[in-house]
């Protein structure tokens, strides 16, 4: 009896020692956890936002903001996506703060709230040294290039005022700097408006080009916030005044606009001549590396979505042609008709958004980059299979049936081999075609090879040679497959 006490006895004893443990690992792991918070950012935006040799975010804001946040005691989640996709983004709740160079507005206040000041700037105005412009009365009646959402974008189409005021003005918006001040030089805008900074670095790089600082448009940068979370606006505060106080402010703004950072950044070619050019675009700071990493996520992404095409295609185009050759309308047949009429009566760089951020809310960017294409593929290759088995004459499935062949072995043995002939160049002009169409992925932030010649853009201010070198990619990509293709269907030939 005694024996069975002590036994009990030690068994409650380990039980309540293992409670304890069980209840303490949990709490000194939370006690552990920081915070996580998704900031959204573009970077394309040198030297506050950009992404360096090897694909990482840097720049201004990115190391403040990361400074912050480990003096604030939260982690940051770094969401790239268009300047003019941010502020949809953190209405949405996929986003909870936005660091890249934005001025508090009345406007933006109605769906954000604002940081401290954590910068101050202005507005220049960028024009041909064969102009000559001071303010924005000069500019009166001009058209001028800005970055889509900016500040700028703002004040050129009137919707701040607070600033000055540009009358007349036909308003060109560009998705980044780069774009804009090449609109410039190619004389299809007269001016330019951004930030003062940025004026000066693309001047320094850009032959034929002057800036000056528009007065009166000094402004303040701040980080937007999630309307009403006060939980981050309080963080983030509280780490800025923070690395203000340590001196890690002051050591990242000499860092990025004391003219070593910037002078880093342009990078001015050594060598003369088109070689040393580049040297300078492709070479230095190994920026090859975004277009292969860019040609990688456009192959990758086009052969996933164009599997997925061709399974929902054939799916779709065998559903619509039972129910035509029954004569008889299904629910099934209905929903697939009604699909195939939406997705080509709507545009795909659309259909990514809405899949992208309505969706999967900004996150799994390729997998929502996958099933966005793969969907839009499907309505254009049901519509080639269905066109390639009606092509077929009505007499071989007659033939297959009266040999005892069930409906689908039919289908299986006679008309679809026969089909597949006649939609393969179809079909392989699709597959070239979902290629291309890859190239909208920079809406949501997926560097494809477009998107990559934009980044190489954005660092080196050149327009023309990281374009060029892009399309140069895309036209041997689809040469190999119209090679490839063409020896394809002459084998299918032979086998008549």
């Amino acid at each position: 009896m005694k024996m069975d006490r002590k036994y009990w006895l030690h068994r409650v004893i380990v039980c309540f020692l293992m409670m304890i443990i069980i209840i303490q690992i949990p709490m000194h792991a939370y006690a552990d956890e920081k915070r996580m918070v998704a900031i959204g950012t573009n970077a394309e935006y040198a030297p506050f936002e950009y992404l360096d040799s090897n694909g990482n975010l840097t720049g201004f804001d990115i190391e403040l903001m990361n400074a912050i946040a480990k003096e604030a005691g939260f982690e940051v989640k770094w969401v790239d996506l268009p300047f003019d996709s941010l502020l949809g983004s953190i209405e949405a709740g996929d986003i909870e703060a936005i660091a890249a160079s934005i001025a508090p507005t009345e406007e933006r206040a109605k769906s954000v709230d604002f940081s401290d000041v954590y910068y101050s700037g202005s507005q220049s105005l960028v024009y041909r040294t064969d102009e000559k412009y001071t303010d924005f009365s000069d500019i009166k009646g001009r058209t001028i290039a800005v970055l889509e959402g900016s500040q700028s974008d703002m004040i050129a189409s009137g919707e701040n005022t607070d600033y000055g005021v540009v009358e007349d003005a036909t308003v060109k918006r560009f998705k980044n700097a780069s774009s804009a001040i090449m609109e410039l030089k190619n004389k299809g805008a007269d001016a330019v408006i951004i930030d003062t900074i940025i004026a000066e670095i693309f001047c320094k790089q850009t032959d034929g080009i002057e800036a000056v600082p528009v007065k009166g448009t000094e402004e303040d940068t701040v980080f937007c916030i999630e309307k009403g979370n006060t939980e981050i606006t309080e963080l983030i505060n509280d780490g800025l005044a923070k690395v203000k106080e340590n001196g890690t402010y002051d050591t990242l703004y000499a860092k990025y606009f004391s003219g070593e950072k910037s002078e880093q950044i342009i990078a001015t070619q050594e060598e003369d001549g088109f070689i040393g050019t580049l040297k300078f675009i492709f070479v230095q700071d190994n920026r090859w590396k975004y277009y292969a990493n860019g040609l990688g996520t456009t192959l990758i992404v086009s052969l996933l979505s164009v599997l997925i095409g061709v399974i929902l295609g054939l799916l779709v185009a065998i559903i619509r042609i039972n129910a035509d050759n029954r004569g008889k309308r299904t629910l099934a047949s209905s929903v697939a008709a009604f699909y195939v009429d939406v997705i080509r009566g709507t545009p795909s760089v659309l259909q990514l958004m809405i899949v992208y951020f309505a969706v999967f809310h900004s996150r799994l960017g390729y997998i929502a980059a996958v099933v966005s294409f793969g969907i839009n593929s499907g309505a254009y290759v049901s519509e080639v299979i269905r066109g390639g088995i009606q092509a077929i004459d009505k007499g071989q499935s007659e033939a297959g049936r009266s040999l005892g062949l069930s409906y689908n072995d039919t289908m299986r043995f006679v008309v679809i081999p026969q089909a597949v002939k006649n939609i393969l160049p179809a079909m392989g002009n699709e597959f070239i075609q979902l290629i291309k169409e890859t190239s909208i992925l920079g809406y949501v932030g997926i560097v494809d090879l477009t998107k990559a010649a934009s980044y190489v853009s954005s660092r080196t201010y050149q327009m023309f040679i990281p374009l060029l070198a892009a399309g140069i990619v895309y036209y041997l990509i689809v040469k190999v497959l119209a090679i490839l293709l063409g020896k394809f269907e002459r084998r299918l030939k032979e086998s008549d």
